[in-house]
């Protein structure tokens, strides 16, 4: 007979037995030993919970029920023999059997908390937007003094200008500094409804919000748009010194640089401007 010991270490496992013959006190002896310690080493990697350790187990209980039947040892009979020990059962190892249990409670609670369909649907809800439509969540955004605010952001319209009004920025003389591109402006609405208020110079837009043309292409936001001859006379730019208090609303409006042959398809938003992927989007209808 063959007693089995199994240890499971994240991705690694570790195999051990021990070949009879035993008596009954040697086998019984050794027995208990091994699976103590695989009922507490047993569980941590992904295949040992599901494969190895219930094998392991499983087959020490058959080895146990042979023993079982042998005859208990005959004072006097010669060599050593081991002494068998407290029962398993009485053992601190035993309870290494619960381990499997909490995984399998861990995992219910995980699955309550965080639903496979909820992020599912999380994932579908963000994807489904539309300009018009409020983020799903309130966006965390730090101020000067790195007191958090939370806003609702809504990309309300995207309002395209002509090739011509990039001419401002070009040189005299020079070539064209965007040339086959035109300017876009993107309205967007951002409302304080949370955090530790006031906010003092929160960057609500500025490295946040974006637009992408067909394929992907990235639009080239501008700065300083004060200055600029084609600004909307309801264009209002992002005031880095302002004062944001609860319930406080404005619509804000940031100009792009676009490909002038590409149609502009969504607007993308960011957890913050370090971020290479956008966290939120919507679709701009046709």
């Amino acid at each position: 007979m063959t007693v089995r010991r199994h240890q499971g270490i994240l991705i690694m496992m570790r195999f051990q037995s021990l070949k009879g013959p035993f008596c009954r006190n040697c086998g019984t002896a050794v027995l208990r030993e091994m699976t103590g310690k695989t009922l507490w080493q047993g569980w941590w990697s992904p295949f040992s919970v599901i494969a190895f350790t219930p094998f392991t187990l499983i087959s020490n209980l058959t080895v146990r029920a042979k023993l079982n039947k042998f005859p208990p040892p005959v004072p006097g009979q010669p060599g050593q023999q081991l002494d068998p020990g407290a029962p398993l059962r009485r053992r601190p190892a035993a309870l290494g059997a619960l381990i499997p249990l909490v995984w399998v409670l861990f995992l219910v609670i995980q699955n309550a908390i965080h639903p496979a369909g909820a992020a599912t649907s999380e994932s579908v809800k963000r994807s489904a937007l539309k300009l018009g439509q409020p983020s799903p969540q309130a966006q965390e955004v730090l101020d000067d003094d790195m007191k958090e605010g939370k806003f609702v952001i809504t990309p309300q319209r995207v309002v395209m200008g002509k090739p011509s009004d990039l001419d401002e920025w070009d040189e005299v003389g020079k070539e064209k500094m965007y040339p086959g591109a035109t300017l876009a402006w993107l309205y967007v609405n951002a409302k304080l409804v949370g955090g530790d208020t006031p906010l003092s110079g929160p960057t609500v837009t500025a490295g946040r919000v974006g637009l992408l043309s067909e394929g992907g292409r990235q639009g080239t936001p501008l700065t300083f748009i004060e200055d600029l001859k084609s600004r909307p006379a309801d264009c209002q730019p992002e005031k880095i010194s302002a004062t944001w208090r609860k319930g406080e609303d404005h619509t804000l409006c940031v100009p792009f640089v676009v490909p002038e042959a590409r149609k502009v398809t969504t607007v993308t938003y960011t957890r913050n401007a370090l971020d290479t992927a956008p966290w939120l989007k919507w679709a701009i209808d046709s």
